[in-house]
């Protein structure tokens, strides 16, 4: 059995689960988007963590990915999946990072996920080609593995949303 694919419209950082992905760079500076949307609901806290991470580690490669803490975010993990950064976001980027997103996921034991649409909004690639790679990406590991039960992909508009909810029936 697969997970349990939703959709859901508006703000990620007001997702009630274990996990929320950040449409992250990979110097996880978090600026605008759904990154600062996470940074000014779960506070500096969450900065901090991905700073101590690029100075342990160094930046992350596109197409991975990295957990901190969600500060006062009701999730437990934000998962900051790097699509984009020193080079614009590719279809092997929102792959890799939404695959290597839902690895740690699983590693961590998280049941729920949340996912923006990966490298399509301050990244500029296609919203309707971004979502359905991450939509092909997530059946493919789900069906896998069923360890992840859910997965909710957020679309901020309702057009968004209409296009994810095409997308995985």
């Amino acid at each position: 059995m697969s997970a349990i694919l939703q959709v859901a419209e508006g703000d990620i950082s007001t997702f009630q689960g274990e996990a929320i992905v950040n449409a992250a760079n990979n110097h996880l500076k978090m600026g605008s988007g759904v990154a600062g949307a996470l940074l000014r609901r779960g506070g500096g806290l969450i900065q901090d963590e991905c700073d101590a991470l690029v100075r342990k580690h160094g930046p992350l490669r596109l197409g991975e990915a990295a957990v901190t803490g969600a500060g006062r975010l009701s999730a437990r993990y934000i998962i900051h999946a790097a699509a984009m950064g020193d080079a614009p976001p590719t279809e092997e980027s929102i792959r890799n990072s939404t695959r290597r997103a839902l690895e740690l996921a699983r590693g961590l034991g998280v049941q729920s996920i949340a996912f923006p649409v990966l490298g399509s909004g301050v990244g500029g690639f296609p919203f309707t080609e971004a979502a359905r790679i991450m939509v092909e990406e997530v059946k493919r590991f789900t069906e896998a593995t069923e360890e992840v039960e859910t997965v909710v992909f957020y679309g901020y508009t309702p057009e968004q949303a209409a296009i994810l909810r095409r997308l995985i029936e």
